[in-house]
């Protein structure tokens, strides 16, 4: 396999984008993926601030696997929904569904200055003012397959696609879940970016019975024709905790990478790391990927 199929978040080694591709270099990584840039998201980044992204990469010899947008995450998917930011750190626009699609023409346009073909959006994260008992049922998936439409007809302008990602603190927390919205759409400028460890850590009690039933290789096999992008990063469960899921580096978690990686590997993507973890853990979450990668 080869290893320029690695790419990693950028902020999850440094917030300076330029030590973070410095580091990525050193590392052996031929790609970064782009979200919390010059203290917003990407696409808030003006086109000044993009060319100096665009030099930044271009000195250090790094290309950009996507562009990590925060479309569609804090758009309420209903006007009564209300709806926040679980983590401070992790930067995110605001507004109306109309803003979110604006922003994403926005990120749309800077994907093409940097040579990247994928821009991800996410499924609309569940609301704070309203106990949702069931998370994506038929109604909401149906909203949101008519807004993935729409941001597939823009993707398409531009000649992009779209990765929406299963998210746990959305509508579609399972990859499954996402996997069956995207296919219904049937838009070939709307894929799926897989994040196993998120399918792992979706909350139980919200997810409809359906979605219960497969492990992470069973539903890799299900999903894998729609996979476009793929975030690694690994959980251990502690029923302990208050909040039992623990971020730990690639390797050290729940979730048996290497075990999964006759299938990874195959994929016609990127693997992209997001580790959440200390600096240290980080870098031994990028070797472990890079060892894999070698094999």
């Amino acid at each position: 396999m080869r290893t320029n199929v690695c790419s990693i978040i950028s902020d999850q080694i440094d917030e300076d984008i330029e030590i973070a591709c410095k580091k990525a270099k050193e590392e052996g990584f031929s790609y970064v993926e782009l979200h919390n840039v010059f203290g917003k998201s990407i696409e808030e980044c003006s086109d000044t601030e993009v060319e100096e992204i665009k030099k930044i990469l271009d000195v250090n010899g790094i290309k950009v696997s996507a562009i990590a947008s925060t479309v569609f995450f804090l758009a309420p998917l209903y006007e009564n929904y209300k709806v926040s930011l679980f983590n401070e750190t992790f930067h995110a626009i605001t507004g109306d569904i109309s803003t979110h699609l604006a922003y994403l023409k926005r990120a749309c346009k800077i994907a093409k200055r940097l040579d990247c073909s994928i821009v991800r959006v996410f499924p609309f994260r569940y609301p704070d003012n309203e106990d949702i008992v069931v998370v994506g049922n038929d109604a909401d998936r149906e909203e949101i397959k008519k807004h993935l439409l729409e941001a597939g007809n823009i993707a398409a302008s531009y000649g992009i696609m779209i990765a929406v990602e299963n998210c746990p603190y959305s509508h579609c927390p399972k990859g499954e879940m996402t996997y069956r919205m995207i296919k219904e759409i049937a838009h070939p400028n709307v894929g799926l970016l897989w994040d196993p460890a998120n399918s792992y850590r979706a909350e139980i009690k919200k997810v409809p019975h359906e979605f219960l039933t497969l492990n992470l290789k069973e539903e890799f096999e299900l999903i894998k024709d729609k996979i476009v992008h793929v975030h690694l990063k690994n959980y251990h469960y502690d029923e302990s905790q208050k909040k039992p899921f623990i971020h730990k580096a690639l390797l050290k978690g729940d979730i048996a990478f290497e075990d999964m990686w006759d299938g990874l590997k195959k994929l016609n993507c990127k693997l992209s790391l997001e580790p959440e973890v200390s600096y240290e853990e980080t870098l031994s979450s990028m070797k472990d990927l890079m060892k894999l990668a070698q094999k």
